[in-house]
C-alpha cells in the first residue's frame, strides 16, 4: 500500500521543515529590525535617566543661589542648652543675646490627702475653669477613678487629673492645668469647691492680701526717714531720689502664711553718668589796680600790693555710692534687707518670698542710698499667689506662674515656656531657671550650607560618572565608582559605551568641567575666585591642583571638608558669592558656579527642550521602526502561507504522479500474467 501524505499536516517530502527554514531566513531583517528597537528604546531609557540627573543637578545648583538658598537660613546656638535652646527663622538678625531664664511657665497642680480605695463621690454637676475656658458635666455618682476618667474626658485639652495609689491601702488624686501661665490658674465652680474641700485639694483661706496704694495720701501716712524734697509722687508713681528714704507701716500687721509673696512693680533706673561738675568759684576780695601819676608823657605807677590772696580750690566731688539694697521688711520687731534690685530701662515686676522671714510684717523700708539713681515704684502687694478666691491649694506640686526673662536686660513675661516674640525671627524654648546671663549666638546655618554643597558636588559627580560610563568601553571606569551596588555595577557594564559616538555628551561633559573649574567674582576679589580655594577641585584631598591624574579622577570632585569648613568660618559671604553673585545690584544672582550650571543646563531640561527634543525623535524612530515591523510580520505570515500552498500543491501533483505510476506498473504486470 501506498505512503498516505496529507498536505500541510503530514508529508513524506519534509516540507514543513523547508518551509520554516525558508521563513527564519526571511526573518532576519525582523530580527535586526527588533534589535534597532530594543537598542533605541535603551538609549531612551538611558537619555531619560541622563535627563533626571541633569534636572537633579541643576536643582542642586539653584538650591545654592535662588530663593530657598542654604546661605540665607540662620541657627541659633546657645550657651548652656540645659537652660535655654532656641530655633532662628530666615528672619533672624545675625547677633548675640544675652538671655538670663529667672522664671519658668508653670501650671497649676494639686494633690489630694490620702484617700480610702473605695472612696465614693456623690452625684451632681461639677465644673472647672482654667484662665477663660471652662468644663461642666454631670455625675451619676460613683468610684473616684470614675470621676477622674470623665473629668479627663471632658476636660481635653485643658484639664487632665489622675488617680495613684500612695499606699497598698490609699489613693490620691492630682488635677492638672494643662496650661501654663499667670492667667490659666484652675479655679472650681459649682459642686467642685465642696468635692475639692472633702479631698483635700483645697482649703479656705483665712489670709488676706494688702495692697499698698501708691497715690498723695501715702506720704502722710507714710514716714520720711530722710531727705524729703528726695521724695515725690506723680500720678500713682512714688520716686525716690538720691538719699531718700521712707518707712510705710501695715495697720494692722500682715500675717505670714505659707507661698506669701512681696510682688512689686518697680524701676531702679540712672539718672547721670559721673558726679555733678564743681561748682564755680564763690565771690571774695580781690587786690584793685596799683594805679600811677601821669605827668605830660610820664606815667609812674605805684608800688604794687604786698597782700598774698590764698588760691581757691574746688571742694571734693562726693562719694559714689552704688547700694542696690533698696528694699527692707520690718518683721517681728526685727529688719531684713530683700534682694538686691536690678538697675533697668523699664519697669519690671519682683516677687520676694515671705515664708522664711517671720509670723507677720508691719512694715515696709524704701531707702535709695544711690549717689546717681532714682527709684520709682507703681505698685506694691502682699499676697499668696496660690489662692484660688477663698481658697488655696492645700498640697501644690505647682501653682500657675508666667515665665520671667531678662533679654539684654529688658525684663520681659511670657504665660508659656516657648516665646516667638521676644527677638525677631527666634524662637525661645525655656528649660529651667539659671543664674545669670546666657549667650545666644544668630549665625549663619553652616552646616546646612556645608550640607547643601556636599549634596551639589556629590550630584555632579554621579552625572558625570554616568557620563563616563555612556561614552567610554573601558571597565576601568567602573572600578572608580566604589559606591554602586553589584546590580547597579551589572546594569551600568552593560551600558559602557552605549553612546560613545554622541559629539554633544562629550561637549556636555567639557563644559561641566568648565564651569566648575572658571573663576567668579565675590566680595573677596582673586582671593576667592576659585571653588579650589574652598576646598572642592579634582585633586581637593592631595592639598591642591599638581599632580592629577586625569585617567583616573576623569572630572571628578573631591571636597577638603577641614578647608570648606575654615572658609564658611572666615569668608561665609564670599562662599555665598561664589556660587550666585549679584554684579549689577539688581538683586538677582548673574554670575557664580550655581548660577552658571542652571544656566548652561535649562536648555537641556526644560520642556521642550534638547533632550525633549531627542526623546521625542527616539520615539518617532521606534514607532516608524514598530510599524515597519508589524508590516514585515505581515509580509511573512503572507509569504510563509504562500510557502505553504505552493508546497502543498507540488506535494498533491507528485502523489498523483506517484499514483499513475503505480496504475502503470499493476496494468503491466497483469499483461505479463495473461500472457
Amino acid at each position: 500500500m501506498a505512503d498516505i501524505s496529507i498536505p500541510g499536516i503530514s508529508s513524506k517530502y519534509k516540507s514543513e521543515e523547508l518551509i520554516k527554514k525558508l521563513v527564519e531566513v526571511e526573518k532576519i531583517p525582523l530580527k535586526r529590525m527588533e534589535e534597532s528597537v530594543t537598542n533605541l528604546k535603551t538609549q531612551q531609557s538611558t537619555w531619560r535617566e541622563l535627563q533626571q540627573g541633569m534636572t537633579q543637578l541643576r536643582e542642586r545648583a539653584r538650591s545654592l543661589f535662588g530663593f530657598q538658598s542654604p546661605f540665607n537660613e540662620r541657627t541659633a546656638k546657645s550657651e548652656d542648652p540645659s537652660i535655654l535652646t532656641a530655633t532662628a527663622t530666615r528672619d533672624a538678625v545675625e547677633g548675640s543675646y544675652e538671655v538670663e531664664v529667672r522664671k519658668m511657665a508653670l501650671a497649676d497642680k494639686f494633690l489630694s490627702d490620702s484617700l480610702p480605695l473605695d472612696l465614693e463621690i456623690q452625684a451632681g454637676r461639677y465644673g472647672f475653669k482654667v484662665g477663660n475656658q471652662e468644663v461642666s458635666f454631670q455625675f451619676r455618682g460613683g468610684r473616684l477613678s470614675a470621676f477622674v476618667e470623665l473629668l479627663k474626658e471632658k476636660g481635653r485639652d485643658i484639664l487632665t487629673a489622675g488617680v495613684v495609689k500612695d499606699t497598698a491601702q490609699t489613693q490620691v488624686m492630682y488635677i492638672e492645668s494643662l496650661k501654663p501661665g499667670k492667667e490659666n490658674q484652675i479655679t472650681f465652680t459649682e459642686a467642685s469647691t465642696e468635692l475639692g474641700e472633702r479631698l483635700g485639694l483645697l482649703k479656705k483661706d483665712s489670709s488676706t492680701s494688702r495692697v499698698i496704694k501708691i497715690d498723695q495720701t501715702l506720704l502722710t501716712t507714710a514716714k520720711i526717714l530722710k531727705n524729703p524734697s528726695a521724695i515725690r509722687i506723680e500720678g500713682n508713681t512714688l520716686h525716690l531720689g538720691t538719699g531718700g528714704e521712707l518707712e510705710i507701716p501695715l495697720q494692722p500687721p500682715f500675717t505670714i502664711t505659707p507661698s506669701m509673696v512681696l510682688e512689686a512693680e518697680l524701676r531702679l533706673r540712672k539718672t547721670a553718668e559721673g558726679p555733678p561738675p564743681p561748682p564755680a568759684p564763690p565771690p571774695g576780695p580781690s587786690i584793685p589796680e596799683r594805679g600811677g601819676v601821669t605827668l605830660s608823657d610820664v606815667t609812674v605807677l605805684n608800688s604794687p600790693s604786698k597782700v598774698v590772696l590764698p588760691e581757691w580750690k574746688p571742694p571734693p566731688p562726693p562719694e559714689i555710692v552704688d547700694d542696690f539694697n533698696i528694699l527692707s521688711l520690718q518683721t517681728d520687731g526685727r529688719v531684713t534687707s530683700l534682694p538686691p534690685v536690678e538697675e533697668t530701662i523699664q519697669f519690671r515686676t519682683v516677687q520676694v518670698p515671705l515664708d522664711t522671714l517671720g509670723n507677720r510684717v508691719e512694715s515696709i523700708l524704701l531707702k535709695n542710698r544711690n549717689t546717681l539713681r532714682e527709684l520709682e515704684i507703681k505698685s506694691i502687694r502682699l499676697y499668696d499667689p496660690s489662692t484660688r478666691g477663698e481658697y488655696r491649694p492645700l498640697h501644690p506640686i505647682s501653682t500657675a506662674q508666667d515665665a520671667e526673662i531678662l533679654v539684654n536686660g529688658i525684663p520681659l513675661t511670657r504665660s508659656s515656656n516657648t516665646i516667638d516674640d521676644a527677638i525677631p525671627g527666634v524662637t525661645l524654648s525655656l528649660k529651667k531657671p539659671g543664674q545669670g546671663n546666657i549667650k545666644l549666638s544668630i549665625e549663619p546655618d553652616r552646616e546646612k550650607v556645608k550640607d547643601s554643597i556636599i549634596a551639589f558636588v556629590g550630584t555632579y559627580n554621579r552625572q558625570m560618572a554616568q557620563i563616563n560610563i555612556l561614552t567610554r568601553k573601558d571597565e576601568a571606569v567602573l572600578n572608580e565608582i566604589t559606591y554602586l551596588k553589584e546590580e547597579e555595577r551589572e546594569k551600568a557594564k552593560e551600558r559602557l559605551g552605549l553612546l560613545q559616538g554622541d559629539v554633544g555628551l562629550m561637549q556636555l561633559k567639557n563644559t561641566f568641567q568648565s564651569i566648575l573649574m572658571n573663576p567668579y567674582p565675590t566680595r573677596l576679589g582673586q582671593d576667592l575666585s576659585l571653588l579650589s580655594q574652598i576646598g572642592i577641585s579634582t585633586n581637593a584631598q592631595a592639598g591642591g591642583l599638581r599632580g592629577i591624574d586625569v585617567s583616573k579622577l576623569r572630572g571628578y570632585l573631591e571636597i577638603n571638608e577641614q578647608l570648606l569648613d575654615t572658609s564658611l568660618q572666615k569668608n561665609f559671604q564670599a562662599v555665598k558669592d561664589l556660587f550666585g553673585y549679584d554684579s549689577d545690584g539688581d538683586l538677582v544672582p548673574d554670575s557664580g558656579v550655581g548660577v552658571s550650571m542652571d544656566t548652561f543646563l535649562r536648555p537641556y531640561v526644560q520642556t521642550g527642550g534638547i533632550i525633549s527634543m531627542k526623546l521625542s525623535t527616539l520615539d518617532t524612530q521606534i514607532s516608524s521602526t514598530n510599524r515597519r515591523i508589524e508590516s514585515y510580520n505581515q509580509y511573512l505570515n503572507r509569504y510563509e502561507q504562500d510557502l505553504k500552498r505552493k508546497y502543498g500543491a507540488m506535494e498533491s501533483t507528485l502523489n498523483s504522479l506517484e499514483k499513475s505510476s503505480s496504475a502503470l506498473e499493476r496494468f503491466n504486470n497483469s499483461n505479463q500474467n495473461a500472457r
